[in-house]
């Protein structure tokens, strides 16, 4: 098998030949540390990464040093190389979400990093479209707390923001799909360390209706859906798999979920994807930490397939990067099926 055909059958619950690995997000000192000065596609070939992820691009204007503008109208601020803080409120009401316009899907350079992927790429791994599902909309544009607090007070509004963004990030799938890309990656994280960032109820009644909406477009598409959340998904794990998602990542380990029991639970319905600590042995342990916790990770999750090997979350920058190629090699080694 090759990398697509491994990705593709551990997505449909069936056995490769081996269990894949790959990262959503793998800091770029990290990457130049193992393989100086190489860019992402050059570090996916070298490394034999299963897959590879690619965001729209979102165009954004210097307004002051280390504070960029977006085509969205966010104000962001730089916080380290590769993480930009939204710092101004875009939609503060009803009147501002009816006249705000995400920016054009159709524009030349929206995704010219994901067609230059697919023509690297096609046919050897898949290519996945970096997206969103809504909620990290309403976050970025009315405020995260504002959209914490209005869930309540004000759910008309949030629930326009989300169903604008499933809009918007609907017809950025099917131009991805058209494209090449294989897969959807839906980026936004619903709940912490403590638990949801919401209410059960109003993810039902708020957020769970668009991201169905959202991955029913998708699957028209013929995109196979990841859903991406830290934290303790356990009260909405049903109402999760019932949006029609595909492969759920990464089985936040810092939340207390754990591995093993979501595949037993849900692994004859959901491929499962995660989760070497990137805030433990990956930061802190040694290379053969990191190989035992791989280990771990394959025997209790691999069985039957249906699994994808990856980090807890990302790899940042505070992962050593021996840990990292150990973590790689161990997979290979003891993935095989």
């Amino acid at each position: 098998m090759n990398s697509r055909e491994r990705v593709l059958a551990a997505l449909q619950r069936k056995t490769p030949d081996r269990v894949p690995t790959f990262e959503f997000v793998i800091d770029s000192q990290v990457m130049d540390a193992i393989l100086p000065r190489a860019d992402l596609f050059e570090f996916v070939d070298a490394m034999g990464l299963d897959a590879i992820a690619v965001r729209p691009n979102i165009r954004k204007e210097q307004i002051e040093e280390d504070v960029f503008r977006d085509e969205r109208g966010v104000v962001v601020r730089r916080t380290t190389q590769d993480y930009l803080e939204p710092v101004n409120t875009v939609i503060r009401n009803e009147e501002d979400l009816r006249r705000f316009e995400f920016p054009d899907p159709h524009a030349s350079h929206r995704l010219d990093g994901l067609s230059r992927a697919v023509e690297r790429f096609k046919g050897r791994l898949p290519v996945i479209a970096f997206l969103r599902d809504g909620w990290s909309e309403a976050r970025d544009l009315h405020g995260f707390a504002e959209s914490l607090v209005d869930l309540h007070d004000n759910p008309r509004l949030v629930r326009g923001i989300v169903e604008k963004a499933v809009d918007y990030y609907s017809e950025l799938g099917r131009l991805a799909a058209k494209l090449g890309a294989e897969i959807a990656f839906s980026g936004d994280d619903i709940a912490g360390n403590n638990g949801l960032l919401m209410s059960p109820q109003h993810f039902q009644d708020v957020i769970y209706p668009a991201m169905k909406r959202l991955y029913t477009n998708w699957h028209r598409c013929g995109l196979h859906i990841i859903k991406h959340s830290d934290g303790d998904l356990s009260p909405i794990l049903d109402l999760l798999i019932d949006t029609g998602l595909d492969c759920l990542h990464p089985i936040d380990p810092l939340a207390g979920m754990s591995l093993a029991k979501v595949k037993k639970e849900y692994g004859d319905r959901i491929c499962i994807m995660g989760n070497v600590n990137c805030a433990g042995n990956l930061v802190f342990g040694s290379e053969d930490q990191v190989i035992e916790e791989v280990k771990h990770c394959i025997e209790v999750a691999a069985p039957g397939g249906g699994y994808i090997l990856s980090s807890s979350n990302s790899i940042p920058r505070s992962v050593k990067p021996e840990n990292y190629v150990a973590m790689l090699g161990a997979v290979r080694e003891y993935g095989k099926y």
